[in-house]
C-alpha cells in the first residue's frame, strides 16, 4: 500500500537578505517545537555557521494557527517563549540542550593543544584536555507553564567523547542531534562526531553515529550502541572521500522496532539503518535516497512515518511499513535547483505534527524575491498530508 502524500501552498515565516549580502549560515537550519500553551515555535541561525558562533542566540517566531502565520519574538518574550518549547517529557516539563560559546584559551594553550588533536574538524579527546575544562552536556528544564525553570550538566558514560579545537578556543560538548522520546518514556539523543570506537577508543578519520539513553529526564545520559561508517566504493563512488555517517535521527516503528536515518556528507547519499533490540545493535546501513542532509524522522498516528531531507532540493518520504523498511518514492519540497552560489538552500528540515495524519515541515529558501526583486534567504513552511 503507499501512503500518497498532499503538499500544502508554501508559508513564509521570516525573510532574510540576499545570499550575496550575508552568505551561508543566517537565516538557515529550523527548528519546530509544539509549545505547551498549544503554539508553535519555530527557531532559526541568525548567526554564521561557525564554531566561534557556537551558543549565540537564535531567531524565534510563533504562530498560533498551526503555521498559516508567524509571528516573530521579540528579545524580551523570548525567555518565556523558550522556557514552554522543547521535547515534551511525560511528567508534562520540557528539556531542551543548551549550546555554550565556545571556552576561550590563551595561544600557548591552543598551540598545544592543536598538536595533539587529530585530523578532522580539529577533534580532541577529552584525556588531552584539562581537567577545569567542563566535559558533559548542559540540559534546560521547565514547567509547562514556563516557571521553575533550571539548567543542569547531566552525567555523562560516553566512552570515546570528542571536543572541537577553533582560533582560540575550545568547543564546548554540546547535543547535535534532536531529543527524542521513546515508548517507555526514556530520552535518546542520537549523536555523532569524529570516530572513536567506544570500546577500545580506536581511532577513524569518519564521523560516526553514537546512541546513549537517559532515564531520570536527561540527569545522565549512557551509550547504548554506535554505527561506524566503514567506506565501500561499490556502493557509491565517492565512500572514501565523505564525512562517514552524521547528524542521525531516530524513530520507533508500529512493530517496536527503531530507524535511523543518517547523511554522509553535503550532496552525497544518506543512509538507513534498523535495530529490533532497542537500540543495542543495528543492521548494516543501506542507501536511502541520492541525498539526505540532516534527515528528520516523525511517526504520525495514523501509522505512517514521515522523513525529510535534501540537498540539492527538499524532499520527503514515507512509508507505512511497520517495520519501515519499505519507503514510497520521494515528494519533491523543493526542487534540484543549482545557483552561481552552489546550493539554492541548505535543505535543513524540521517537522511537528499537527494532526494524526499531517505534519508541520520547516525549511530554508534561498529563492524567495522580495520588493526589489532580489532573491533572498527565507524560513518557509508548509504541510504535509498522507491521504
Amino acid at each position: 500500500m503507499s501512503a500518497k502524500l498532499r503538499l500544502g501552498e508554501p508559508v513564509l515565516v521570516s525573510m532574510g537578505p540576499p545570499l550575496a549580502k550575508v552568505g551561508w549560515g543566517p537565516y538557515q537550519f529550523p527548528g519546530l517545537s509544539r509549545m505547551s500553551d498549544g503554539r508553535i515555535a519555530l527557531s532559526y541561525h541568525a548567526v554564521m555557521d561557525t564554531c566561534e558562533d557556537y551558543g549565540k542566540e537564535r531567531s524565534w517566531a510563533v504562530s498560533s494557527d498551526d503555521g498559516k502565520t508567524w509571528t516573530p519574538v521579540s528579545d524580551a518574550d523570548l525567555p518565556g517563549i523558550k522556557a514552554r518549547s522543547g521535547l515534551r517529557l511525560p511528567s508534562g516539563k520540557y528539556l531542551r540542550c543548551v549550546v555554550h560559546r565556545p571556552w576561550p584559551i590563551s595561544d600557548e594553550l591552543h598551540a598545544e593543544l592543536n598538536k595533539k588533536s587529530v585530523w578532522r574538524s580539529h577533534c580532541l579527546s577529552p584525556d588531552v584536555i584539562p581537567d577545569y575544562f567542563p566535559k558533559t552536556w548542559t540540559f534546560s528544564i521547565s514547567d509547562p507553564d514556563g516557571k521553575n525553570e533550571e539548567t543542569f550538566d547531566c552525567e555523562l558514560d560516553f566512552p570515546g567523547m570528542t571536543m572541537g579545537l577553533c582560533q582560540g578556543a575550545i568547543v564546548r560538548p554540546m547535543v547535535y542531534g534532536n531529543l527524542r522520546l521513546a515508548p517507555d518514556g526514556s530520552v535518546w539523543v542520537p549523536q555523532y562526531q569524529q570516530g572513536r570506537n567506544p570500546v577500545n577508543l580506536g581511532f577513524t578519520s569518519y564521523y560516526a553515529c553514537y546512541f546513549l539513553q537517559s532515564t531520570d529526564e536527561g540527569r545522565s545520559f549512557h551509550l547504548k550502541s554506535w554505527i561506524q561508517y566503514l567506506p565501500d566504493s561499490n556502493e557509491f563512488r565517492d565512500a572514501f572521500t565523505t564525512e562517514g555517517f552524521c547528524e542521525p535521527d531516530i524513530c520507533w516503528q508500529p512493530d517496536g522496532s527503531m530507524l535511523c536515518l543518517m547523511r554522509t556528507g553535503s550532496s552525497t547519499p544518506s543512509y538507513i539503518a534498523r535495530s529490533t533490540d532497542g537500540g543495542l545493535t543495528w543492521s548494516k546501513p543501506e542507501k536511502f535516497d541520492q541525498c539526505g542532509v540532516l534527515p528528520q524522522l516523525l511517526p504520525l498516528k495514523c501509522g505512517v512515518t514521515l522523513a525529510s531531507y535534501g540537498r540539492p532540493g527538499v524532499f520527503v518520504r514515507a512509508t507505512d511499513d511497520p517495520s519501515g523498511v519499505k519507503w514510497d518514492d520521494p515528494v519533491t519540497v523543493k526542487p534540484l535547483i543549482w545557483e552561481n552560489s552552489g546550493h539554492d538552500s541548505c535543505s535543513y528540515t524540521s517537522m511537528v505534527p499537527l494532526d494524526d495524519r499531517t505534519a508541520l515541515l520547516a525549511y530554508s529558501d534561498f529563492e524567495i524575491p522580495n520588493e526589489k526583486g532580489e532573491l533572498c534567504k527565507c524560513i518557509m513552511v508548509r504541510t504535509v498530508t498522507v491521504e
